[in-house]
């Protein structure tokens, strides 16, 4: 007597062939979350970069100021002696900026120093020299540090929304089962300290 398995060999192929579907849905399902992980990771990174670039702009401009501020003092030994402590510290904070090698919230704090030690800078001269916030090379350079501390404020939020979009991408199912397989992992927001807060923004007096 013939099986109903060998008399329908139909039955076998449809097996294999339905084994096949899954499998090449299973595939299919891990190269897209593959691909999009991926996507969600390089622009996690993008989104980053903009905020390293403007924040090494500002802290470029920042050290302009340095200047036009040590110009203004450099008769005066006492102030300049004064400029020279808050100057060493903005220094030491623009390393941190321009390393490639920092994390991300040591670069968040080092950004916050630098504005820190350029306040410090600002109003010792400023009490010397009220004049010196009339003039025209001063206010170019505070506005373009406005200008940049604006563009900050617009990055960081950008940043943190990659942030937020990648990490839903690895926890979210199914794609968080193909993420720890492929050994993509939740990033942290980086959220800058309470001091980094605080100093969100040069305060050029009033």
């Amino acid at each position: 007597m013939v099986s109903n398995y060998n008399a329908y060999p139909w039955g076998r192929w449809m097996k294999w062939g339905v084994a096949a579907l899954i499998v090449i849905i299973l595939l299919g399902s891990a190269v897209s979350s593959y691909n999009g992980l991926v996507s969600a990771e390089q622009d996690v990174k993008s989104k980053w970069s903009q905020v390293e670039n403007v924040m090494q702009a500002r802290a470029d401009k920042i050290g302009d100021l340095v200047e036009v501020v040590k110009e203004y003092s450099k008769h005066e030994k006492g102030v300049l002696e004064k400029i020279a402590a808050a100057r060493a510290e903005f220094d030491t904070a623009r390393e941190i900026l321009e390393s490639q090698t920092q994390d991300v919230k040591s670069k968040l704090d080092a950004d916050a120093a630098a504005r820190t030690a350029a306040e410090k800078m600002i109003n010792i001269v400023i009490e010397n020299y009220p004049d010196l916030k009339s003039s025209a090379q001063f206010e170019n350079l505070q506005e373009a540090i406005e200008g940049a501390e604006n563009r900050i404020s617009v990055e960081r939020s950008r940043f943190i929304k990659a942030v937020e979009n990648y990490n839903l991408k690895v926890s979210r199912f199914p794609g968080n089962i193909f993420a720890r397989l492929m050994g993509f992992t939740p990033k942290d927001y980086f959220e800058a300290s309470d001091y980094a807060k605080e100093r969100s923004k040069i305060d050029f007096g009033s």
